[in-house]
């Protein structure tokens, strides 16, 4: 009634308090009174940070092509998101490293005051530490896949890795005895770089040898069969010639490889060393690469060898450096909410990460990849499985059987009996 006070108090003092008087000007009171909260209203609805109407909010929102997004869960979540892309876009310049710190920021600060969790900390500056927030460009990917897809990788067969980073990837290679027999000798030659390793020795069913570059010095091999060191067993060839004068001289140390941009060419085959097992196995002279096992109707007779069993497996791992790709790095390994609320708590942090996803994204720059990763606390416990047996064990026993004495144990003329006795 508050309108109706001051058209009253614009009357004489002799008749403000009238009563017929009081409610002829209530009516005009209760009118006025009502259009001043549709102009309060109206006057709201123009107010970002005013008004308390989600869709009022994205029809102003809507003037900058920032509409709601289905990982926001209300009002509050949304300004956060409005706020932190119109600063970083219209103010800082959208795709800078300055700009996306401050996005990041913001979105975070407001969207963790709305949903009432804490979990990622203020962002002040970019930082080196691998515990800090992190903006890398062009961050490493592990790879890795299996030689072949099924089954185990043949003498002389040649597969194929493709390298998609923008750079020469250092590589490890994983072999796995899964035949029946031992293989032995075993060599890996990158043909598309030249470089090539051998293991002098035996890998037996179960077994497990991996060849990566050392933890020491990346630039060294290291050779580990099943938890024993076997480095002293490698040799290696930085330019292999494949053919009969081949392959050249190993180099002077275990140097690692690495896999060049692009489609590489992996060769495996057993290869004959002094002094290591492996007859009716391996082949006693260099092949070379038109050499293969040989297939009816489909591989050349002179070029051609009796074809061998796989008797390993190969799993190949490197580390790509991404090209055009930039990943934001924030720690989040605590997560604070009310009392009761910790699934509610989980669902806004999943929130959150795709929004800073999306935020990133898109103001990264055209044709950017872009990844926003809120590190959780982890622990790290590696092992290894080794195969040291195979159960139910079958033995089995075997002797003579329908005769009551030993026979003789050689043959000797007119001195042994014919029946019973063997070739000498």
């Amino acid at each position: 009634m508050m309108r109706t006070d001051a058209v009253l108090s614009h009357l004489p003092t002799l008749y403000r308090e009238g009563e017929l008087l009081g409610a002829f000007a209530g009516t005009w009171g209760v009118q006025l009174d009502g259009l001043d909260e549709a102009g309060v209203s109206v006057q709201r609805a123009h107010w970002f940070d005013a008004t308390p109407d989600l869709d009022e909010a994205a029809a102003l929102a809507a003037l900058l092509d920032i509409p709601p997004e289905p990982f926001h869960a209300g009002l509050g979540e949304y300004r956060a998101w409005v706020h932190a892309v119109v600063r970083a876009r219209l103010q800082l310049g959208a795709v800078t490293r300055e700009a996306l710190r401050v996005l990041v920021s913001d979105y975070a600060d407001g969207f963790q005051r709305a949903a009432g969790i804490r979990t990622v900390g203020h962002v002040d500056a970019w930082s080196t530490a691998p515990d800090g927030p992190q903006l890398v460009d062009n961050p490493t990917l592990v790879r890795e896949t299996r030689l072949p897809q099924a089954g185990g990788w043949e003498p002389l067969a040649h597969l194929e890795v493709d390298n998609r980073g923008m750079d020469p990837a250092p590589w490890a290679v994983v072999l796995r005895g899964t035949g029946e027999q031992p293989e032995h000798s075993p060599v890996v030659v990158n043909r598309t770089t030249g470089h090539a390793v051998l293991f002098r020795g035996s890998l037996a069913p179960g077994q497990r040898l991996t060849i990566a570059p050392s933890a020491a010095d990346r630039s060294l091999l290291r050779a580990d069969l099943d938890g024993r060191d076997v480095t002293s067993r490698l040799t290696v060839w930085t330019d292999l010639r494949a053919g009969a004068d081949g392959p050249g001289e190993p180099a002077g140390t275990l140097v690692a490889g690495a896999l060049a941009r692009g489609t590489n060419v992996l060769w495996f085959l057993p290869l004959a060393t002094y002094d290591a097992p492996g007859l009716d196995r391996y082949l006693l002279a260099m092949a070379d690469d038109s050499l293969t096992q040989a297939r009816f109707d489909s591989t050349a007779f002179d070029r051609s060898l009796f074809a061998q069993p796989a008797l390993v497996a190969a799993r190949v791992a490197w580390v790509e450096a991404q090209p055009a790709t930039l990943e934001v790095r924030l720690p989040a390994s605590t997560l604070v909410s009310d009392a009761g609320a910790a699934d509610q708590a989980v669902l806004a942090r999943d929130r959150l990460e795709a929004g800073l996803d999306a935020a990133v994204e898109r103001t990264a720059g055209a044709g950017i990849a872009a990844d926003v990763v809120l590190r959780a606390f982890t622990e790290r416990q590696p092992g290894e499985a080794h195969l040291v047996g195979v159960w139910p064990r079958t033995f089995r026993e075997a002797g003579p059987t329908g005769a009551d004495a030993l026979p003789d144990a050689g043959a000797a003329f007119d001195v042994t009996d014919f029946d019973d006795s063997v070739l000498a």
